[in-house]
């Protein structure tokens, strides 16, 4: 399943559980209901980051832990991934050079909107930030990212949407120049959440 990870992360880059949402305009509901909720997992096969101009990173699969709210008249952020829960595995970008992605503070997962007809809430993964290290490459991404979490499936997707920006770039790690400082970036991952959560507003 391979999907694209910018010159090397995004991830996406991902979270794992990651598990919710779009995140712009849109009228937030006041209040959410979430069972069962407390600590669950995430697990997704390929994850990609991808950049404005091209370059891919992938990861063959990604995982994630965190801990959501639990109950009714909730507020977001909904649930939280604390640094280090959301990991990466066997990451590759261009020229089949190797990668580590470390997942760098705690990461909220925030509801936009929730359709009761599809039982899908839309929402954003905020705060995201993610160190890519590599030969002759050290990198930092952040931002946020657009999700969808549906009921039904208990599956958290990330949305490819080129909403993270490449904060960072070591000079003398520049990653062979094919990523910019300042530049935007996109992740995506399908995020299996267990045990099912499900998430309605009001």
């Amino acid at each position: 399943m391979r999907a694209r990870l910018i010159g090397t992360l995004a991830a996406g880059a991902a979270l794992a559980v990651s598990a919710v949402l779009t995140g712009t305009a849109s009228a937030q509901p006041a209040t959410w209901t979430v069972t069962p909720g407390g600590a669950f997992t995430g697990a997704a096969g390929e994850t990609d980051l991808t950049t404005e101009g091209g370059v891919e990173l992938f990861c063959s699969s990604s995982t994630a832990a965190g801990t959501a709210q639990s109950g009714s008249g909730l507020s977001n952020p909904l649930a939280q991934l604390p640094e280090g829960s959301v990991t990466f595995n066997d990451c590759q970008g261009p020229f089949g050079l190797s990668f580590d992605v470390a997942h760098i503070g705690t990461w909220d997962l925030n509801g936009v909107s929730y359709d009761s007809a599809s039982g899908v809430t839309t929402g954003t993964l905020d705060n995201i930030t993610a160190n890519i290290s590599g030969p002759g490459c050290e990198a930092t991404v952040t931002g946020s990212v657009n999700a969808t979490y549906t009921n039904g499936s208990g599956v958290l997707s990330v949305l490819p949407d080129q909403t993270l920006t490449i904060s960072t770039v070591d000079p003398n790690n520049d990653c062979l120049g094919l990523i910019t400082q300042g530049e935007h970036a996109g992740f995506s991952g399908d995020y299996q959440i267990s045990p099912v959560l499900t998430v309605t507003s009001p």
